[in-house]
């Protein structure tokens, strides 16, 4: 028969580990693990969020004078920082007493204005020094202050007042300018003059005598018919002479003729018998006579001829 297992009260001992914290397994990840931060408040004010933020809370959180500043007067301890010069008061008496000592190092030791130290203003006689500029009081007068160029805008206000006037330069043979110039950078320009000679001292004066004066010459008319062969006579004009019913019957146009349509014509038979021709016996052998239609003579009731 088979062996029956029987239930044991005891249950069996788990051998798996927690899912929760560190997994020893390196097969397993451990999972994140999240608790409450230990950081106070003035901590958490210096996370950085954004520019804006740190732009708003510009200089709040920044160390005080906390900062141990070394002086720059005097020694320095860091050696990138160099020591500066020291000055100070000297401690000697400003009167020695004479004494042997001083007499035995230096007996010709001048007093004072001893030394003929030339002055430093002015021209030096010393050529190891340079001799500066001298600067003294403009002896111009203020009209020549006035003619200073000061901008173009300034030279515009006064133009013209400050130029000298008329005749203002002198007149001498070095700058006249009319004449023979003496400089032989200057060209001398011609010069005109007026004759001397006297008038109508020729030697035709007598026959001009002789001549015929204004008006002795006989000028034709330059109007009408030309006597001349050379000269063409002009056309003449004048008024006409015809009267106005005349004048009714210049051709103007057709609109105009329509107007005045049988009023300037000939009436019937103003022309005599010989005008028209058309009517009767024709005398010219050009003309054929029509035929010519009169009223019968015989009685109506068959009577005869009466």
């Amino acid at each position: 028969m088979p062996e029956v297992r029987r239930p044991t009260s005891r249950p069996p001992k788990a051998s798996g580990r927690s899912m929760l914290g560190v997994q020893h397994d390196s097969r397993k990840a451990s999972a994140p693990v999240f608790g409450f931060g230990s950081a106070d408040r003035n901590a958490l004010a210096r996370v950085f969020i954004s520019v804006d933020h740190c732009r708003a809370d510009f200089g709040k959180l920044g160390p005080g004078a906390v900062y141990d500043m070394k002086s720059g007067f005097g020694p320095q301890n860091s050696s990138k920082n160099g020591n500066p010069p020291k000055f100070s008061f000297g401690t000697a008496s400003r009167f020695l007493q004479p004494s042997a000592d001083r007499a035995r190092r230096n007996p010709q030791v001048p007093g004072p204005g001893s030394y003929a130290a030339p002055s430093s203003i002015g021209r030096s006689a010393d050529s190891n020094k340079i001799n500066q500029a001298c600067f003294g009081f403009g002896t111009a007068t203020r009209d020549d202050a006035q003619r200073v160029f000061i901008s173009a805008a300034a030279a515009k206000v006064r133009f013209g007042m400050e130029s000298p006037g008329p005749a203002a330069y002198s007149n001498s043979a070095t700058q006249n300018g009319v004449g023979a110039q003496p400089l032989s950078t200057r060209r001398t320009e011609p010069a005109f003059s007026v004759g001397t000679e006297k008038r109508l001292v020729y030697d035709y004066v007598e026959r001009a005598k002789r001549l015929p004066g204004a008006g002795q010459y006989p000028a034709a008319d330059s109007v009408g018919v030309q006597t001349l062969s050379y000269r063409e006579t002009e056309p003449n004009f004048g008024f006409g002479t015809s009267t106005r019913d005349g004048a009714n019957k210049v051709f103007l146009g057709k609109e105009q003729s329509k107007v005045f349509f049988g009023r300037e014509s000939p009436g019937p038979a103003s022309l005599g018998p010989t005008a028209f021709g058309g009517t009767g016996r024709m005398v010219q052998s050009t003309k054929s006579t029509a035929p010519v239609a009169t009223f019968g003579n015989a009685g109506r009731a068959g009577g005869g001829v009466s």
